[in-house]
């Protein structure tokens, strides 16, 4: 897992890659994967996931915990990864939009609860 700012809390950047067997540094700006941000339960929750092919199901008939358990931890993985699940409403949508999608069945309640409550929390955050 990439550490945080101590000051500000922000994700901080990778700026030097080390080999200790030759002593060689490289300095610069270097991407990172989504997957830098996983600590190692979480990584070896996403190796089980891509060992069961997506199938949460079976991940529950494999581990014991219950399916919406395994849902909540792997939709606290796709957040803490900044990743948005295919199909999902973004973020900017209007109120009345929300209720649109939830009357044809596109979302459930619930999901647009989320959306607001996330809209709101991200609304706080920008001064």
């Amino acid at each position: 897992m990439l550490p945080k700012c101590p000051v500000c809390g922000r994700e901080m950047m990778v700026t030097e890659l080390h080999c200790d067997r030759d002593n060689v540094t490289v300095k610069g700006r270097f991407k990172t994967s989504p997957f830098d941000f996983l600590d190692r339960e979480e990584l070896e929750f996403v190796i089980l996931f891509f060992r069961a092919r997506g199938n949460l199901k079976e991940i529950e008939r494999y581990t014991g915990q219950g399916y919406f358990a395994l849902r909540g931890r792997l939709e606290r993985i796709l957040e803490k990864m900044k990743l948005q699940p295919l199909g999902e409403v973004k973020e900017e949508v209007s109120e009345e939009d929300l209720f649109k999608q939830v009357k044809e069945g596109k979302i459930s309640v619930e999901e647009a609860l989320e959306l607001l409550r996330k809209k709101k929390k991200g609304g706080e955050n920008d001064v």
